[in-house]
């Protein structure tokens, strides 16, 4: 381990070298930590939104348009048209939220096929194809937002669906007087497979991932497409998330990709026996 994890940071990461030419046998490593994850419940009232600081480095950054959140002439028509005359960010926020849970599919994205070998942005693929993944859907939320001046990020970590942890995207948007808001479209889009749930069911589990969410997740990075700590050199193979050991080779260059680490990576959560919160913390190993 090279330098301290960097959990404080916009992306949590523990950089560590390996030293291949002097491996004699097979390597193993184990990290484990423990982290708490709370559920999140906020009450807006559209009336108490505050008033933008357009001059602030918040409302700068996550503003623009950036990486696989980009902003285009035709996602910026398409968002008008979908809030009309709404200016009010928190409704105007509400209704791209139904508009991508409604009428965008949930379909599996070709991460692999986009940077750098290619121009196109997710937010632009899903705005072009109508249908994405978690993160295909966040960042076009992300981008649709944006596209109106309200400020908007893309959260990527864990989170344990049926006992299993796996890697998760969803959206935040900034409300002054309120922070940030949890949006998760491709989680909300559940309600639409139960064929046993009522109208009023489907309603209700949708409109908790707006403005809501679940306790059982894990945040490694705030916003996608940020720079490794240290930044890396050469190519790596996602570069706009990083929810998985990350490689860049120095020896042998070239000849092992990120997949061979894939093959023989593994992660795995457990609820804890904390006394004080045993629902809410987490052993992920």
């Amino acid at each position: 381990m090279k330098q301290p994890s960097s959990i404080d940071r916009d992306i949590g990461l523990l950089y560590m070298e390996v030293p291949m030419e002097e491996l004699k046998e097979d390597l193993s490593i184990r990290i484990e930590f423990i982290f708490t994850h709370y559920e999140q419940r906020f009450s807006v009232d559209p009336n108490n939104v505050g008033e933008y600081d357009k001059d602030s480095a918040l409302y700068q950054m996550y503003t623009g348009s950036y990486g696989n959140t980009e902003i285009t002439p035709d996602i910026s028509k398409k968002t008008a048209d979908i809030v009309g005359d709404e200016t009010n960010p928190y409704l105007a926020a509400r209704k791209i939220y139904d508009y991508i849970v409604n009428h965008v599919d949930y379909s599996f994205m070709p991460h692999y096929i986009f940077r750098p070998r290619t121009s196109t942005s997710e937010s632009v693929y899903v705005h072009d194809n109508q249908r994405g993944d978690c993160g295909g859907q966040s960042l076009y939320f992300s981008a649709m937002c944006r596209s109106l001046g309200i400020p908007a990020r893309t959260t990527g970590g864990w989170q344990l669906f049926e006992n299993e942890f796996g890697s998760h995207f969803w959206a935040e948007f900034y409300l002054p007087n309120y922070g940030w808001i949890p949006v998760d479209t491709s989680l909300a889009q559940l309600a639409f497979y139960p064929k046993e749930l009522t109208e009023e069911q489907r309603h209700m589990f949708i409109d908790f991932y707006f403005g809501n969410q679940d306790a059982m997740r894990c945040v490694v990075q705030k916003d996608t497409d940020q720079s490794l700590i240290p930044q890396a050199q050469g190519m790596v193979l996602i570069p706009m998330a990083i929810q998985a050991p990350t490689v860049e080779y120095t020896i042998p260059t070239g000849e092992i990709s990120d997949n061979v680490f894939f093959e023989h990576w593994t992660i795995s959560c457990e609820k804890s026996q904390s006394i004080k919160e045993p629902s809410e913390k987490f052993i992920a190993s």
